[in-house]
C-alpha cells in the first residue's frame, strides 16, 4: 500500500520545490495553526496538509541514492555492448529496456520511502518538543501563583454535604469508572472540578469544595492539585533518582491516595499503584485537564495532524 501510495505522489515528490528544514517547521506550526483555526472543516479537504507533506518528503536528504549506481553499471555496460555492435532481437532489446526502467522505478520508490520515514520521524520529533514545551508551561503557570498564601485544611463537614447530594453512588464505583475533570475557572491558577461516576456528570464545583487549594480569600492550587494535575498528563510516570526523592515523591502520592479515598471511598486496591517492577506509578482514575483551552488545542491539532499524515503516507505512529 505504502508503494502505490509514493507512486502515486511521482509529480509532487519528483518535480516539487525543496526546502530548509526551518521553513519545514514553520509550515508544521502553519498546518495546526490552521487545524485549530478551520476545525472539523479541515476534513473536508486535505490538500493543505498533503502539499506540506510531500514538501516535506522531497526536502529529505537519504543515503538511498546509492542504489542508482547498480543500475546505472547496468545501463552503462548494456549501452558499451550495443556500441560495440552487439545484435540484439527487438524482443530482449525491450525486455532489457522495461527491466532497466522499472529497476529504475524501484529504486526512485525504496528512496522515496527512505526520505519520507525520515520526514514522518521529524513531526514526531517537533511534536514532542512542541508537547514538552507545552507541559512546561503548564508547570511554569501552575508555579507562578502567591505560594504565601495560609494553608486551610480540607472542610469535610462542607464536603460531606455535597457527598450526599452528588457523590454517594461512588462508594459502589470502580476507580475506573471515576473521572475527573479540571475545567477553566475564575483564576487561571485554580480550576473548576467536575466528577463523572460511571459516565454520569455532576455538577461543576471550586476546586476548594473537593480540596484541592490553599488559602481562603485568594486560593492557590495546593500539592494535591499540583499531583492530580502531573498525573493527568501521564496516566503512568516512571521515576528515575535516588532513594531519598522517591521517597519525597512517595509521600505526595500517597497524601493525593487518601484524599481521593476521602472523597469517593477506600477500595481493597487504591486509586494510584506503584509497581515496584518498573518502578512506576499508575494512576487508575481518569483525570483530563482541560484548563486551558489554548495549549490544549495545539495538541489536539497535532493529534488531528498525525492522523492525516498516517492515512496520507500509510504509517501507523501515534504520539
Amino acid at each position: 500500500m505504502r508503494y502505490i501510495s509514493i507512486i502515486q505522489r511521482f509529480a509532487p515528490l519528483q518535480f516539487g520545490k525543496t526546502y530548509k528544514e526551518k521553513m519545514l517547521y514553520n509550515g508544521f506550526q502553519d498546518c495546526l495553526e490552521k487545524i485549530n483555526q478551520d476545525g472539523m472543516m479541515v476534513l473536508n479537504d486535505f490538500t493543505f496538509f498533503h502539499n506540506y507533506i510531500d514538501r516535506g518528503v522531497k526536502s529529505q536528504i537519504t543515503k538511498q541514492n546509492v542504489l542508482y549506481i547498480f543500475v546505472h553499471i547496468q545501463l552503462l555496460v548494456f549501452t558499451l555492448l550495443l556500441i560495440s555492435g552487439l545484435k540484439i532481437g527487438i524482443i530482449s532489446l525491450v525486455f532489457i529496456t522495461t527491466l532497466i526502467l522499472g529497476q529504475y522505478l524501484l529504486c526512485w520508490v525504496l528512496n522515496n520511502i527512505d526520505k519520507q520515514n525520515i520526514f514522518v520521524h521529524k513531526i514526531f520529533e517537533w511534536s514532542k518538543i512542541i508537547t514538552d514545551d507545552l507541559d512546561l508551561m503548564n508547570y511554569l503557570v501552575l508555579d507562578s501563583g502567591d505560594l504565601s498564601s495560609i494553608s486551610v485544611p480540607f472542610n469535610e463537614g462542607k464536603y460531606a454535604n455535597l457527598w450526599l447530594k452528588e457523590m454517594s453512588t461512588s462508594m459502589d464505583m470502580d476507580w475506573e469508572n471515576i473521572a475527573i475533570e479540571l475545567l477553566p475557572g475564575d483564576s487561571f491558577l485554580v480550576p473548576k472540578v467536575r466528577v463523572s461516576l460511571g459516565g454520569i456528570k455532576k455538577s461543576i464545583q471550586d476546586a476548594g469544595s473537593y480540596g484541592f487549594t490553599d488559602g481562603s480569600d485568594s486560593p492557590i492550587p495546593n500539592r494535591l492539585l499540583k499531583m492530580l494535575l502531573l498525573f493527568s498528563r501521564k496516566k503512568i510516570i516512571r521515576f528515575f533518582g535516588d532513594a531519598e526523592e522517591k521517597e519525597k515523591i512517595d509521600k505526595a502520592v500517597k497524601q493525593l491516595v487518601t484524599h481521593l479515598e476521602l472523597l469517593f471511598g477506600k477500595r481493597e486496591n487504591p486509586p494510584i499503584v506503584f509497581n515496584e517492577e518498573d518502578k512506576e506509578w499508575e494512576i487508575v482514575v481518569n483525570v483530563v485537564d482541560r484548563t486551558n483551552t489554548d495549549r490544549n488545542n495545539i495538541k489536539q491539532s497535532m493529534d488531528i495532524f498525525v492522523k492525516i499524515m498516517n492515512s496520507y503516507t500509510g504509517n501507523n505512529r501515534q504520539l
